[in-house]
């Protein structure tokens, strides 16, 4: 009996010791760049022994991590003086109990994409993370060094083993990840128990019901460039209707502005419009999809981790580092000229695909 209780004891002593010992990511990024972070969180986390993994980054994009991902409390960007981190050193003060200090102390390990390549945000960060305790921190890119040929998520966690390790390279320079092998199939986002119901009370509100063969769109982006041209998805949608399928397209503020009567009128009679919702709302809606159909957008990225069929529509950007993380996702290589105008032949091919995964 006494040895159990010493048992449990330790056991307990041993967790609370784990969860004294965090990590931070901070970033500046959209939704995408965000998620396409978790790979890097969870090789953290699981690498390091870590208790848990904080995100500090626009809470509009992240508020659905906790509980969902392997982030386990997020902050937000703007409710931090991240931009007196950016004065010269020489000129950085700090005041006892200064809010830096307790915004940013208490991690043993913070990774910042926040202010790569700035020397007086790195000085500065590491001096305000020190003044609470000792840590490791490392600054990265939020992109690709160029001629890596990989994942953008691959990519971040190469770059912080490399940053972290810099005496274990080969003759090439290379970083010798050993053990680390990137998994672009990975599930990185679970839904709660509650969530698919309430995708289904999201669509019922807007006349779809639930048990029908559902495709949801998303026909925008964070850049115009990246979009397909909106004829072509209302062209995609009126196939997939003829085949049985019901088509939801899912509208954000970008759309809401990029968008005009026509236009929306055009989406409409190709399907139902259904808008003004949060990224948790986003995640429960494509919860009860059976494919989702988008651009190289963070609604993609999100629909790829949940682990939902996915058929992202790729243009000017390149899917071997962009497209999405998860096991259900393809990649549709659209002619250029689709975006800007009609390419009925890229229309009736993404079809043919997206009718492909719905008869599996």
């Amino acid at each position: 009996m006494a040895d159990d209780i010493l048992k449990l004891v330790e056991d307990e002593e041993a967790v609370a010791c784990r969860d004294l010992h965090r990590g931070v990511i901070i970033s500046p990024g959209a939704i995408g760049d965000c998620v396409m972070m978790l790979p890097l969180a969870r090789f953290m986390k699981d690498s390091l022994g870590l208790g848990g993994v904080d995100f500090i980054g626009h809470s509009e994009y992240i508020d659905f991590f906790p509980g969902r991902t392997c982030i386990d409390r997020i902050t937000s960007l703007d409710s931090i003086e991240f931009h007196r981190l950016f004065v010269d050193h020489g000129d950085f003060d700090l005041e006892d109990n200064d809010r830096l200090i307790g915004s940013l102390g208490g991690y043993e390990w913070v990774v910042s994409f926040l202010g790569h390549g700035d020397g007086n945000y790195e000085s500065n960060l590491i001096f305000t993370v020190h003044c609470s305790r000792g840590a490791e921190i490392t600054l990265l890119p939020l992109e690709p060094a160029d001629g890596f040929s990989g994942h953008t998520s691959e990519f971040h966690v190469r770059s912080f083993i490399e940053a972290n390790s810099p005496d274990e390279t080969d003759e090439a320079g290379e970083a010798n990840e050993a053990g680390y092998e990137f998994d672009g199939r990975e599930v990185l986002i679970r839904p709660h128990p509650s969530d698919v119901q309430c995708g289904r009370e999201l669509l019922a509100s807007v006349g779809v019901k639930a048990g029908g063969r559902i495709v949801l769109i998303h026909p925008g982006s964070g850049g115009r460039s990246k979009c397909w041209a909106l004829e072509n998805f209302c062209g995609l949608a009126d196939m997939l209707a003829a085949e049985g399928a019901s088509v939801v397209f899912v509208l954000g503020p970008a759309e809401s502005e990029r968008f005009d009567a026509g236009a929306m009128s055009v989406m409409e009679a190709a399907g139902t419009c259904i808008s003004g919702l949060d990224m948790c709302q986003i995640v429960q809606i494509l919860g009860c999809a059976e494919v989702f159909v988008g651009n190289d957008s963070g609604i993609s990225h999100i629909a790829g981790g949940l682990g939902r069929a996915v058929v992202t529509v790729f243009g000017p950007t390149d899917p071997a580092r962009y497209r999405p993380v998860g096991p259900g996702v393809r990649v549709f290589q659209a002619d250029m000229a689709g975006f800007d105008g009609i390419h009925p032949k890229d229309v009736q091919d993404a079809a043919r695909l997206v009718c492909g995964i719905l008869d599996d």
